[in-house]
């Protein structure tokens, strides 16, 4: 069983990210840089079921909060900021803090701590499971759609990531601007989605059926993605080149998915996370190279749209605003206008 398997998400988790996933078929991937009370809270119950040392956990996270925050300050203790208290930053810090305080603890802590057993207090020695701690904050993390997440023993932004910033974003951005890459779109969230519910085998199948749809929406049909890059190569949509470089690694996602389930998906038990990450990244790299844009280009028409989108809801807002002024200087203008002078006369 994964170390995920503990916390596994229960079914209003499950239609909570069903539902996001909807939503992203519409609009997009939207990343923040921030963390919502929901997962600050959810983090502080995942600490409090792997370490008997939680309080530990968190009073070295507020000691690292005073050098590695912006401004070597805090006025609300870590515990409370998980709980709900302090904004969606500060929040996001402590969550950075937690983890490192976390691992640190893991490895170098052997001072016994003080637990109730039976009524009775006791001491016992520390137990941190740093690895579930990390692979279920992780796993919040990216359901939730945080642009942050562990790795190699630092917290740090996906978009440091090279092909999170240049491969996966962009990819699930340029599905999200033209509609006809709708299908497409959809299984390339699914496939997200799927992993942050640590469900590498769905997220690989997923990944797959991004590409192929992609490829169906380019007009390139086939059997199978290897069926589509022949096609796509003769059609002149990719080149040679492309094909071969391509061909090795889609054949391993597409997988002869035969041998390790049935013909339309891997079993859980045979794929792992990394497993899933490249099936991810292969499939968002072709995107972005039939694309024909620069990375950087498809971020920034995305961001225009934003903008332009807020423009057009501020310029709704401000009419509204003016109809709903007018209406109420005409209101006024009536119940103070001067009684007509033929008010008080008899009509016959």
């Amino acid at each position: 069983m994964s170390r995920l398997g503990r916390f596994s998400p229960l079914p209003s988790e499950l239609r909570r990210r069903r539902d996001l996933s909807a939503q992203e078929r519409v609009v997009g991937p939207q990343w923040r840089d921030d963390c919502p009370v929901d997962v600050g809270r959810k983090v502080l119950a995942v600490l409090q079921e792997t370490t008997n040392a939680a309080e530990r956990v968190l009073l070295r996270a507020d000691r690292h909060r005073r050098i590695g925050t912006a401004d070597g300050s805090f006025e609300v203790e870590a515990a409370e900021v998980l709980a709900g208290d302090g904004n969606d930053d500060e929040r996001l810090d402590v969550v950075a803090a937690v983890l490192y305080a976390m691992t640190a603890l893991a490895e170098d802590d052997d001072q016994p701590v003080q637990v109730e057993v039976d009524w009775n207090e006791e001491w016992v020695p520390p137990t941190y499971d740093a690895g579930a701690f990390v692979t279920t904050v992780d796993d919040i993390l990216l359901g939730s759609r945080l642009d942050w997440t562990w790795d190699a023993g630092r917290f740090q932004q996906r978009g440091n990531h090279v092909l999170h910033a240049e491969v996966v974003k962009p990819a699930s951005t340029f599905l999200a601007l033209n509609p006809k890459f709708a299908r497409a779109s959809a299984g390339f969230e699914a496939a997200l989605t799927r992993l942050s519910e640590n469900q590498p085998a769905v997220a690989i199948t997923d990944a797959a059926t991004a590409v192929q749809e992609f490829f169906r929406a380019l007009g390139v049909e086939g059997g199978s993605i290897s069926d589509q890059l022949n096609a796509a190569a003769r059609a002149g949509i990719i080149s040679q080149a492309d094909r071969k470089l391509l061909k090795p690694i889609i054949e391993w996602v597409n997988a002869d998915r035969s041998s390790r389930g049935n013909a339309h998906q891997f079993r859980d038990d045979d794929a792992t996370k990394a497993d899933a990450w490249l099936a991810i990244h292969v499939a968002a790299a072709l995107i972005v190279r039939l694309a024909n844009e620069e990375p950087r280009n498809i971020e920034r028409m995305h961001e225009e749209r934003e903008r332009a989108k807020a423009q057009r809801a501020e310029a709704e807002e401000a009419e509204r605003v003016r109809r709903e002024r007018e209406a109420e200087q005409q209101a006024t203008a009536q119940r103070w206008a001067p009684p007509s002078r033929y008010d008080d006369e008899v009509p016959f």
